[in-house]
This record gives C-alpha cells, sequence and structure tokens, in this order.
C-alpha cells in the first residue's frame, strides 16, 4: 500500500506532463505549468516548454536564445486577480465599513450620473462581484474604443471617474455578463472608503496576512521582477510584454486594478488555493466565507433573467465545466485570458493550477479544453 502510495504522485506528473508536452508541440501555448495538492499533500509542479519564446519584436527566438519554464516563472494571472479583488472587498465589508448590499452610488460621485442613473442607484456590491450588475463587460470612452489614457491628460483619478460614469447596458439582476467593469468600480469604491490605492489593500488586507500563514506565497505581487516571468503578448504600441500587465485596462490604471494586474508562480497561486480550501486561517468570519462560495445567482437575478451553466460566487465561479472538467460541478474556479486557471474543490480536498502564457506572442489560441483535461487528471489520478 504504501509502496502504490508513493506512485500515486510520480504517476500524476507523468500523465500532466505528457497533456502539457503535447499542448506546446501543437503551438497551443509556448509554456506550462502546472502545481497540485490533494488532501493537503503538495505534488511537484510540472513545467514545460518556453517561458520566453519570442523577441522584442515579435519574431521567434533561436532555440540558444530562448527562456525555459520552470516552477520559479511568474505568469501574468489575469483576471484570476479578481478573486483576490473579492476576498478584499469581503474584508471591508468584515470590518464594518462597507454592506454587500449596500447601493454604490452613495459611496462614487460619479457613479450614478448618465441616462440610466435611476437604475444605477440599485446596485450594490453583491451585483458587481457576481457580474449582474448591468455594467458593460469591458471599458469604452466611445463605440468601438477603449479609454486608455497613455498620454496622462486625465490621469489616474480622472479615468476612474470616468470608469465610474459608465453607462448601464442591462438593468440591474435583469442578466449575467461577465464585466471587468464592475470590479475595477469595487477597486475604485475600496480606495475611496480607504483612501489608499488599491495595491496597498491588497497587500495589507490579503496578502500579507496569507504569507504571515504560507510564506510559499511570496510570490504573489502586482509588480513582478520581469527578468523572472514569462512574457506574453506581442503589441505594436508596448513591443513584447513582460512582467507588465497584459491587460489593457488594467495597465491603463498603472497595473494593479480590480480586473488584472496579480503576477504569481504556480507553487504561490497554490497556496493561496490551499489557504482558501481550508478557510484562510480565519481571514473571514465563516458567515462571509460562505457568501464566498455560496452560489448567489438565485439570489440576485430576476425570476425572469437567463441563467448561465455554471454558478457564481463571490468572486469565485461554481462548477464552470470548460475550465474545471466534466467531473468539477463542486469545483469553485476562476479562469484568465492569458492562459491561466485556479480550481479549489473542497468536496475532493483538491487544489489545481495551471498557468501558461498561451498569447504569447498573440492571443489566437483557446487553452481552456487544456485546462479541463488537467483538471480531470487532477481529480482521477
Amino acid at each position: 500500500m504504501n509502496d502504490m502510495h508513493r506512485d500515486e504522485p510520480h504517476e500524476l506528473r507523468s500523465a500532466i506532463r505528457d497533456v502539457l508536452t503535447g499542448a506546446v508541440a501543437d503551438g497551443f501555448t509556448p509554456s506550462a505549468v502546472c502545481a497540485i495538492a490533494r488532501d493537503g499533500r503538495r505534488i511537484e509542479p510540472v513545467a514545460i516548454g518556453d517561458a520566453v519564446r519570442y523577441g522584442a519584436n515579435g519574431n521567434e527566438l533561436a532555440p540558444a536564445e530562448r527562456v525555459g519554464a520552470s516552477s520559479a516563472t511568474v505568469y501574468d494571472l489575469a483576471s484570476i486577480t479578481k478573486v483576490f479583488t473579492a476576498v478584499t472587498i469581503l474584508t471591508l465589508v468584515r470590518d464594518g465599513v462597507l454592506g454587500l448590499d449596500e447601493p454604490v452610488f452613495g459611496r462614487l460621485a460619479a457613479f450614478a450620473p448618465g441616462r440610466r442613473a435611476g437604475a444605477k442607484r440599485v446596485i450594490t456590491a453583491r451585483h458587481l462581484l457576481t457580474h449582474t450588475s448591468g455594467l458593460p463587460a469591458e471599458w469604452e470612452d466611445a463605440p468601438g474604443g477603449r479609454l486608455l489614457d497613455r498620454a496622462g491628460t486625465l490621469g489616474r483619478p480622472g479615468m476612474l471617474e470616468r470608469l465610474a460614469g459608465s453607462e448601464l447596458e442591462a438593468d440591474p439582476g435583469s442578466r449575467s455578463i461577465y464585466s471587468c467593469v464592475g470590479y475595477n468600480v469595487l477597486m475604485h469604491l475600496a480606495e475611496q472608503i480607504t483612501g489608499i490605492e488599491w495595491s496597498r489593500p491588497v497587500h495589507d488586507r490579503l496578502l500579507a496576512p496569507l504569507r504571515r500563514d504560507d510564506p510559499t506565497s511570496a510570490a504573489l505581487t502586482y509588480f513582478p521582477d520581469p527578468e523572472n516571468c514569462a512574457a506574453t503578448e506581442y503589441q505594436p504600441d508596448r513591443g513584447m510584454v513582460r512582467g507588465a500587465v497584459h491587460d489593457e485596462t488594467a495597465w491603463a490604471l498603472g497595473g494593479a486594478a480590480g480586473n488584472a494586474g496579480l503576477f504569481s508562480t504556480a507553487g504561490a497561486l497554490l497556496s493561496f488555493g490551499e489557504w482558501l480550501r481550508t478557510g484562510m486561517g480565519g481571514l473571514l468570519p465563516p458567515q462571509l466565507q460562505d457568501e464566498l462560495w455560496r452560489d448567489q445567482l438565485p439570489h440576485v437575478l430576476d425570476p425572469q433573467a437567463s441563467r448561465p451553466d455554471y454558478g457564481q460566487g463571490l468572486g469565485l465561479r461554481i462548477g464552470h465545466l470548460a475550465w474545471a472538467g466534466r467531473s468539477g460541478s463542486e469545483a469553485r474556479s476562476h479562469g484568465g485570458f492569458t492562459g491561466t486557471s485556479l480550481l479549489v474543490d473542497r468536496t475532493r480536498r483538491l487544489t489545481v493550477v495551471l498557468l501558461t502564457n498561451r498569447v504569447h506572442p498573440s492571443r489566437d489560441t483557446d487553452v481552456r479544453p487544456l485546462h479541463a483535461a488537467v483538471a480531470e487528471l487532477a481529480a482521477s489520478g
């Protein structure tokens, strides 16, 4: 029995290595790093491919010039950042300075004006956390164009006011549409409450307590050393992006945003996932922890609103099988546009992290099937 138990991680790592090697060979991503914990036992990460395969001008590098991926490679987490945003917001609820069902317009002067100001006045933090506010998916200043104030004519405060003034596309509670705008409104709200720019509350309220409980999470940061990072996309106005956030809105806001901006190694993100799975060291009281995990959609959507085929907690998606695999109906997960995913399953005592830089050098591939396949292996291996 003991010999079999010792062989299980080896067999699982071998199976995952085969899947990741095939994905890299087939061009779905230049690199991938997977880290898994089962029953609290961490399995040594598997790293495949090149963290940097294309140079500053977007051209493919000679093999000798490439940077191989390893367990120490730092990846742009993209929208997995939203889970950290959600937990940080819940610490404000914990402290009694924000109500989950408190209308946001009372805290943000720029929030209510617009054609549908009356509808916006009922939007709460719960709506924003569950993507049911009716705000648009992406931040657009004009039809077809995002407001990217790179020249600094508005400054960050002006940009946030413009963001808060985004017009609704639907009434609150009438639909479930994934919204980066909503999560940046949450960031703006937190800054108004705390008087501190976003990266500091996230660090003080979440990353520092996590690091005290588990020092292996230290690689989680908004501002990594670019030399340690996997490259992402080649963009004509930015060159090859490496060590700076890929998401255009987060980049325009200075790198640390509510929708994106965090970087991590696979191991550090696994530490967060396990911390989340096991109660976060009491960071949140039991009632708020339950809210984080509970499917909110039956309570925030109008009865006539159509529901997606997955649930939505406060930040975490529930049973999102496109990422979590066929057996992941009870899993909480989140993916990132750069090709990253975090899965936490309390029922199966399982945490799975898969980090890729599939947008390197361009955003032409879909790696969701790869994430689902790895989740299936982790659950059954």
